[in-house]
């Protein structure tokens, strides 16, 4: 029926010009971003999906970061603990030197001054290996293993024992082990009972016990990881014994709990649980058991070689377990790296606009948003061609 107070046909006509025009801006602006979600609207699930993705490839970004910084620790405290096992290389040349019978006390005594130097240096390296001005094989940083322990001490001899039968000697024992203590004096100094305990205790392999020079004091102190230390103390033979060095048959057990760190967690994905515990050693002269080594004379020389051998063993040991560590943290960054391109290829195809799809969509669009103004201009002639009539 033809009405010139309602245009129906100009009404449906605008509607639809409204309607493609929409899709029209919508294709244009998923061209423009290259986004095919730019509201939730667009596609809610997929939305949700793409966000949850790219919350975890930032996060994996992190992890990859996070594992270039454990191999550049490692490598830093790598490269300390390669120095120091080139120093215990050069004083167990050193001490076998000395010990040799064809050195003289004199020559002796040069040597000691190039051996007491070398293990300042060893101290030294401990502490100027750093990261991020943190020092790193010292025992002080949060990379440091587990020194947790139970300390037991025992005092011994509070000064040199003296009156005593030149070139003599006995045993006692300490926590199983047999201990040879020798004089060729009539006397036996603290630093002399020290050396010599500490040298039957590296040659019988406990290194859970260690005798230092405490201000003139004989002190014995043992930790043991993870268990109450205790030091036991028996007689043994010969004319040199306990009463020589001080000491009293008996067991002290441990009373002094130390805590330390057990190293640092290194995040290495997407949630916090997913970490690698990164471990550095402890590498001193007293943790390496060097401390007390003097190779001024022909037997502690001697002793001196078992000790090193001991302590190069510990510094291999712990290369070792750093360069495995090392080889941990090279897998995980090599993993990130698949499992972010596959993150980003999931979210491409979910969020991701199809280029030639949508280009072609906005080309309908266009088509239709003609024909739409096309029609609704018609549309708005026919009330005047209804005027026509009246005429």
């Amino acid at each position: 029926m033809p009405v010139i107070s309602t245009n129906t046909a100009a009404n449906t006509a605008v509607r639809y010009l409204n309607m493609n025009s929409l899709d029209q801006s919508d294709s244009l602006a998923k061209l423009a971003s290259g986004s095919r979600i730019n509201k939730a609207s667009d596609d809610a699930a997929g939305l949700a999906i793409a966000t949850k993705i790219s919350s975890d490839i930032a996060a994996l970004d992190q992890a990859a970061t996070n594992s270039s910084h454990g191999i550049s620790v490692l490598r830093t405290a790598d490269g300390g603990a390669a120095n120091v096992a080139d120093i215990l290389e050069r004083m167990k040349t050193l001490a076998s030197q000395s010990a040799s019978g064809t050195v003289t006390d004199t020559e002796r005594a040069y040597v000691q001054a190039e051996f007491d130097q070398l293990k300042q240096e060893i101290d030294g390296i401990s502490k100027s290996t750093r990261y991020n001005g943190v020092s790193l094989l010292d025992g002080k940083s949060d990379f440091s293993d587990d020194n947790t322990y139970t300390a037991a001490t025992v005092t011994g001899a509070t000064a040199n024992a003296t009156g005593l039968t030149a070139n003599t000697s006995g045993t006692i024992q300490i926590n199983g082990a047999t201990i040879t203590l020798s004089t060729t004096a009539t006397s036996m100094t603290v630093a002399d009972m020290v050396t010599q305990i500490n040298a039957g205790l590296t040659a019988a392999g406990n290194t859970s016990v260690v005798a230092s020079n405490n201000s003139g004091t004989l002190t014995l102190t043992s930790s043991a990881k993870g268990a109450d230390a205790s030091i036991t103390i028996a007689a043994g033979t010969g004319t040199l014994g306990l009463g020589t060095v001080g000491l009293t048959a008996g067991t002290t057990n441990g009373s002094t709990t130390v805590a330390a760190t057990t190293g640092a967690d290194i995040v290495v994905g997407s949630s916090a649980s997913d970490t690698i515990n990164l471990v550095l050693p402890t590498l001193d002269t007293t943790t390496l058991g060097l401390s007390s080594l003097n190779v001024s004379s022909q037997s502690g020389a001697k002793a001196a070689i078992s000790a090193l051998d001991t302590a190069i063993d510990k510094v291999s040991n712990a290369r070792a377990d750093m360069g495995a560590t090392m080889s941990r943290f090279e897998f995980r960054s090599s993993q990130i790296a698949t499992s972010v391109e596959n993150l980003d290829a999931a979210k491409s195809a979910i969020s991701d606009v199809d280029i030639a799809k949508e280009q072609a969509k906005l080309a309908a669009s266009k088509v239709k948003v003609q024909a739409a103004v096309a029609a609704a201009s018609q549309a708005n002639q026919m009330p005047e061609n209804l005027l026509q009539l009246m005429r």
